[in-house]
């Protein structure tokens, strides 16, 4: 008796334990399916992933696994195709989900499927290289459902090469990136045709094909073949305004932002800047709307800053150095406001293209005095913008492609 009763208060000092942390839960998931479902932005169905989790553990916790699982499935269904899109930033929430899983399946002796979800966990917290050798054999055995992985971690690992300095061999990789998320692409865009679809729901794939082919059109352009980068450049920037043109939040076109100005810089680098123009033009008009839509957001302002310097820089090179000097001006006005997000040498360049413009205006002291603080500033003819070769990795930290919201479907 004194047993029984010893249980019966266990199991009641149980249920008070986690029965008010599991309402809370169970409201969470509640409230971010909500928001998820009225919006599409990743961070929404991110937070519902995380809720969900939560959920799923306090239920195993209080020896209800088998409740617990579908949550489980659904945070891992929702994480899935983000990081398809990119693994560099959701890997983490995906491996935890796929940990959690594991563990109830574990539970529930499917010790199968349990090693299944332990094991794409394990190799989502490795190395690139790891990464990419788990997920091609799985590509290989069942393409439909695999292949999206494994162009992702092909894409992480042609960015991870890159990083540390080995860009020709990170060439390679990003092509079988690309043929991967192109053939994924195309496939989606058939279906959308024969389904009768205007356009997809879900234009993840799209948005994954976009970021590969820019990074690749910038990457050629870094190695000096910018004649080889320029068309898969273009191509995400054709891909990049259908996804714009999609979504009314002046947000959506921070992506399309970066795209054209990669799109400048590749020109540049041939010496075509009357055709950069109509794109560093375009480039601004979109971070001028993201400004306006978010005034006290300093990372977009930022992202104006870099987008006002080609443009400047653009028309001085262009011979119209009384049409680039507002530029110019309000590029180092920026610049400077946003010096701790985009760096010295991002206000140092703005500086000296200033002083070019305004030489070219026969204004010479004042010309001086940008260059001399260009100068003071650690500035060198090889730290300037107009000899960074497809570098958007300030603008992109500063709220471009870093950011989630630009990404939304």
């Amino acid at each position: 008796m004194v047993r029984r009763a010893g249980r019966r208060w266990g199991a009641m000092v149980a249920r008070l334990r986690w029965g008010g942390q599991l309402r809370v839960a169970r409201k969470a998931v509640a409230a971010d399916r909500a928001r998820a479902e009225a919006d599409a932005d990743p961070r929404y169905r991110l937070a519902l992933a995380r809720s969900l989790r939560t959920l799923a553990e306090l239920l195993a916790k209080v020896d209800r696994p088998a409740e617990g699982l579908p949550y489980a499935e659904e945070a891992v269904d929702l994480c899935r195709p983000l990081a398809e899109t990119e693994l560099a930033r959701h890997r983490a929430v995906l491996a935890e989900c796929l940990g959690t899983l594991g563990e109830l399946l574990t539970t529930l002796v499917r010790p199968v499927a349990a090693r299944i979800a332990q094991d794409e966990a394990a190799a989502l917290e490795g190395a690139p290289e790891v990464l990419v050798a788990f997920y091609r054999p799985l590509a290989e055995a069942d393409p439909a459902r695999r292949r999206p992985a494994l162009a992702a971690a092909l894409h992480h690992r042609a960015s991870w090469l890159k990083q540390h300095g080995r860009r020709e061999e990170a060439l390679p990789v990003l092509e079988e990136a690309i043929a991967l998320r192109r053939g994924l692409a195309e496939a989606d865009a058939e279906a959308d045709v024969e389904a009768g679809a205007e356009a997809d729901v879900e234009p993840l794939r799209r948005i994954a094909l976009a970021r590969s082919l820019g990074f690749l059109g910038e990457l050629l352009g870094q190695l000096d073949r910018p004649g080889d980068g320029l068309p898969y450049v273009a191509e995400a920037v054709e891909l990049r305004h259908d996804l714009a043109a999609a979504d009314a939040d002046p947000r959506r076109g921070i992506a399309l932002a970066l795209c054209l100005r990669a799109r400048c810089r590749l020109l540049l680098q041939l010496d075509r800047p009357a055709e950069a123009l109509p794109f560093a033009r375009e480039a601004v008009r979109l971070w001028r709307r993201v400004t306006e839509s978010a005034a006290d957001d300093r990372r977009y302002r930022a992202g104006l800053a870099v987008s006002l310097h080609t443009l400047g820089e653009l028309l001085a090179k262009l011979d119209r150095p009384a049409e680039a000097l507002p530029y110019a001006e309000e590029a180092v006005d920026l610049h400077r406001a946003c010096v701790g997000l985009l760096g010295d040498h991002r206000l140092a360049g703005s500086l000296r293209t200033l002083g070019d413009v305004l030489t070219a205006l026969d204004r010479p002291a004042e010309a001086r005095a940008a260059r001399d603080e260009a100068t003071a500033l650690g500035d060198t003819e090889g730290q300037t913008e107009g000899q960074t070769k497809g570098d958007t990795e300030g603008e992109t930290k500063a709220g471009g492609e870093g950011e989630a919201k630009p990404e939304t479907p």
